[in-house]
């Protein structure tokens, strides 16, 4: 069946989100204006492949490179990104993607399968020589909720911060372009480099998402304050039945106040006034903040990283090695 898979570029913006949106395990990680967005902003390299079957297009198989010249993997600080097509398709389509890389000497491609199509994408990778590693993120479910369930579905430490949070003054509103542009690079470097590395973000981060996200409904950017003062922001994607709860948090100086509790409950009950099923609060980082986002009621669903390469491991680490070995001769 593998030769009955085939791959060509895509150029209409409106086809790919049409394929990304059949498929059940679309996140807003694999639309299109997302991934253009970050490609500029990290300088990656987007290939947009549009997966055919029999003459058909059936999926996407977003390829995201370090450079527009250099054919090595990029490593997207979000997850989620990989193919999406019929599970019936999927293990062809990886043997097929090994035959293109071949072609177009693209060695080594990093991707992932996200929580909805994690089952399908570890069976798939089994036996095919593909390497791959498991993952987890924490979901919470709206189906059947209410804004009272919510917080009942909290752990009690959750719901003392909420009346904790409103004892002090915090309150959290839609996000001016201002705040987000100075706030999210803040945070996101206070958050990395409490874990002593980092923010794989750029400085113009804020912008670039307060610029993007502009006239967008399908976005909630929103701001936590204490006492009046902008102290956190929260950026969800809301362009699928699963909201992506992507990045942000509150100011370390503040968080004894619990401004974060309130940012996050702002976007569960957001996302429920919208009809979503559920919300997406993208990855495990670490054991607090795992606690942290199990204290709002969400559970631990798995998701699969892989790695396709046709060269062997070996020959990959010889390469590697010689190329550290460069790099670092390199005084530039």
């Amino acid at each position: 069946m593998g030769t009955d898979i085939q791959f060509r570029v895509g150029h209409d913006e409106r086809e790919w989100d049409a394929l990304v949106a059949a498929s059940p395990g679309a996140t807003a990680f694999h639309d299109w204006s997302w991934l253009r967005m970050q490609t500029d902003l990290h300088g990656w390299r987007f290939e947009p492949l549009v997966v055919e079957h029999r003459g058909r297009a059936v999926g996407v198989f977003p390829v995201l490179l370090r450079s527009p010249r250099r054919a090595r993997p990029a490593d997207p600080p979000f997850p989620f990104v990989g193919p999406l097509v019929p599970e019936a398709l999927l293990a062809s389509t990886l043997r097929q993607f090994r035959r293109w890389q071949l072609v177009h000497r693209v060695p080594v491609v990093r991707f992932d399968f996200g929580p909805g199509v994690a089952a399908a994408g570890e069976a798939a990778l089994v036996g095919n020589g593909s390497e791959w590693s498991a993952d987890r993120t924490f979901v919470i479910d709206l189906v059947g909720s209410s804004p009272e369930s919510l917080v009942a579905g909290m752990k009690r430490g959750a719901r003392q911060a909420l009346r904790a949070a409103g004892r002090h003054a915090v309150e959290v509103r839609p996000a001016l372009p201002d705040e987000v542009t100075t706030l999210l690079p803040r945070v996101l470097s206070e958050s990395y480099e409490s874990r002593g590395v980092p923010s794989p973000y750029p400085s113009e981060i804020g912008e670039r998402v307060a610029r993007w996200a502009a006239d967008r409904s399908d976005v909630y950017l929103s701001t936590a304050l204490v006492a009046g003062e902008p102290v956190g922001v929260l950026v969800a994607l809301g362009s699928h039945d699963v909201v992506t709860g992507w990045a942000g948090g509150t100011l370390r100086a503040h968080r004894a106040v619990n401004p974060s509790t309130v940012l996050y409950h702002d976007m569960l009950q957001w996302s429920l006034a919208r009809g979503h099923s559920a919300v997406d609060l993208v990855g495990y980082v670490d054991l607090g903040v795992s606690r942290f986002k199990m204290s709002l009621g969400a559970v631990e669903r798995p998701y699969v990283n892989a790695v396709s390469s046709p060269v062997p491991r070996f020959v990959r680490s010889a390469v590697a090695r010689v190329r550290d070995r460069g790099t670092a001769a390199d005084p530039r």
